[in-house]
């Protein structure tokens, strides 16, 4: 029986929501999810020239125009995704219905939605989960910054103020989890992964990740995992001014269809790395392109994702490596056992060992000797 979980991301002015949105899709497209996202409404609106500036008054004409194009992106997202083939589907929304509550007042609120002839308990009851992510202005104010994001213009207190009125706004909804920034970004990634593993009731990772070299030169391994989700991957390191940060763009997809990624870590210390993540156009990803660091390889592999024992992996099989292979899984039980697929040859438990990222294989071409 097909299965269609609708999810809400909202949250107030950076509060990490676009890297978020783009590791739950990347997450659970691994799973074997079938993910869209409907993007966020009032950004389309207000880079294509139709902006709520000039008062209140426009401020409630702009609301109205923007729940008038999203309930019509809504349908025809939720059509599209009952006429998929896929049995598992999650509808990822960069922001709800019930955000633009916050921006005009009870009443005119009010008129709105007796317009479109709605009430708020039927807005409520159209998403089954609500993740509100907490403004880094409150609470991490270091990271605060509206430089990803022409169409935000808020000061540290007027990002407070947003925050709380959009939080109210979902007050009410029986699914409604708020993620603050009691721990770094990683922390919250993690918390909001957590929750939608809950939801979806299916096992989380512990985020435990461990890693095996594998020989891949005497087997065919689109036969051998014959259930497998396979993607080629294309991914460039760019320079960078900072020695603790390291950038790459990345190109995912099946030979038809592409997606682009680009990537920060930043290494905070031996213990932590902070990342940001956003998914960008072919157009930007050609750009990055002049930023090549020529002092590294490229890297180009084909991911097989496929499910043992009940068990979840990944086995990356580099193009220039024949040879040998990195197989990966994310524990779900911190001191379980993990078993291996059988059918693979396994060298070494090399989890521990940094000469396997795909970082330091940039740098010899090559995954091992």
């Amino acid at each position: 029986m097909k299965a269609i979980k609708k999810i809400v991301i909202t949250g107030g002015p950076c509060s990490g929501k676009s890297t978020m949105l783009n590791l739950i899709e990347n997450t659970f497209k691994e799973k074997g999810y079938k993910v869209l996202i409907v993007s966020e409404t009032a950004t389309e609106l207000i880079r294509g020239g139709v902006s709520p500036l000039g008062g209140k008054e426009n401020m409630f004409i702009f609301q109205d125009y923007l729940l008038n194009l999203q309930f019509k992106k809504e349908e025809v997202y939720e059509k599209a995704a009952k006429e998929m083939d896929s049995e598992k589907i999650i509808i990822l929304y960069d922001r709800g219905l019930l955000d633009n509550k916050a921006y005009v007042s009870k009443e005119e609120f009010e008129v709105i939605l007796d317009k479109f002839g709605i009430t708020e308990n039927e807005l409520i009851d159209r998403y089954d989960l609500v993740l509100h992510l907490v403004t880094t202005a409150n609470g991490a104010e270091e990271h605060y910054t509206l430089a990803n994001n022409a169409a935000r213009s808020e000061s540290l207190e007027d990002a407070r103020q947003i925050d709380e009125l959009t939080l109210n706004a979902w007050v009410g909804h029986p699914r409604l989890r708020i993620f603050d920034n009691s721990t770094d970004f990683e922390g919250k990634v993690e918390r909001v992964l957590k929750e939608i593993y809950n939801d979806l009731d299916e096992h989380m990772p512990t985020g435990t990740i461990r890693k095996y070299l594998v020989d891949v030169e005497n087997i065919d391994i689109d036969n051998i995992i014959n259930t497998s989700e396979k993607m080629d991957i294309v991914q460039h390191y760019l320079k960078s001014s900072n020695p603790n940060v390291e950038r790459r763009i990345r190109q995912i997809g099946n030979g038809e269809n592409y997606s682009y990624y680009y990537t920060e870590k930043e290494r905070v210390n031996n213990y932590r790395t902070f990342r940001k993540e956003k998914k960008i156009s072919d157009k930007l990803y050609l750009t990055y392109l002049s930023e090549i660091d020529n002092q590294l390889f490229t890297i180009i592999k084909t991911r097989h994702c496929f499910v043992y024992e009940n068990q979840y992996f990944k086995l990356d099989v580099f193009n220039n490596d024949k040879k040998y292979g990195i197989l990966e899984i994310e524990a779900t039980d911190q001191n379980g056992k993990i078993l291996l697929p059988d059918f693979l040859n396994i060298k070494a438990y090399v989890t521990k060992d940094s000469m396997y990222s795909n970082y330091e294989i940039s740098k010899r071409n090559y995954v091992c000797k």
